[in-house]
């Protein structure tokens, strides 16, 4: 009684489109965060990670308080990583 299963179809490009996956097509393409300032990632990465450890602060969770930054920091890194640096690379371009 189980259903056969049958083998996905690889979508083709329409004629006029793009296809996403090339490189080209994603250097084309804006970046959506571009519009926030440097000053701004460092307030993003900073105010969460005050108001985390000042909770578990309050709480007395002391393992808490020192595992958590450093998930925070390998959480960013690793974000960095995928993106290709393009923060920190926007803003040595200006």
């Amino acid at each position: 009684m189980s259903k056969s299963k049958r083998q996905k179809k690889k979508k083709t490009p329409r004629p006029g489109q793009k296809p996403r996956d090339t490189p080209q097509s994603q250097e084309e393409q804006p970046r959506k965060f571009t519009w926030i300032p440097l000053w701004g990632w460092v307030l993003i990465f900073l105010v969460p990670l005050a108001i985390s450890e000042y909770m578990f602060y309050v709480v007395g969770r002391w393992a808490s308080m020192i595992l958590f930054p450093i998930v925070w920091v390998g959480f960013w890194i690793a974000i960095m990583q995928r993106s290709g640096w393009v923060i920190l690379k926007k803003h040595k371009d200006e």
